[in-house]
């Protein structure tokens, strides 16, 4: 048993060497293969309805302000979001997780809790990640003053 363990030792340093790390090269030809991948899908045109920026004006620190995105597919193919990036767990953002056929009509809704922040001026976003031709970038803004 003593003798077999130098044996399997070298064995495994033998064919440790034979593996060679990918080359730059293969890194990057199988990144451009997966972002042509990602390029070619289908893309949509989605017109937002509501606009894509929203002003709740003055309102309570405690009450949770929200306010619905409506958009239409206006493209030939389903629009499927990727998903939804906010950039503060004040701001959070609902949609029905399913793909939107041309010509339908659907909505986001992005709710802001201020509540516990200083008082004043906010503005959040939301960053709509899907088969559009770029991310779009979803905006709440207004002004909370203290609760009484």
């Amino acid at each position: 048993m003593k003798k077999l363990l130098p044996l399997f030792l070298l064995m495994s340093i033998l064919a440790a060497c034979t593996l060679k790390p990918a080359t730059r090269q293969e890194i990057q030809s199988a990144s451009h293969d997966s972002l042509q991948t990602e390029l070619s899908r289908p893309l949509t045109v989605v017109e937002w309805q509501t606009g894509v920026s929203h002003d709740f004006g003055v309102y309570k620190e405690k009450v949770e302000k929200s306010h619905t995105f409506v958009f239409r597919n206006v493209g030939e193919v389903p629009f499927i979001i990727d998903s939804l990036v906010t950039i503060c767990s004040c701001t959070h953002a609902d949609y029905v997780k399913r793909p939107v056929l041309p010509g339908e009509v659907d909505s986001i809704r992005l709710s802001y809790s201020g509540n516990g922040f200083v008082p004043g001026y906010f503005h959040q976003s939301c960053w709509v990640y899907g088969n559009m031709e770029a991310p779009v970038k979803l905006e709440v803004h207004g002004v909370f003053d203290h609760a009484e």
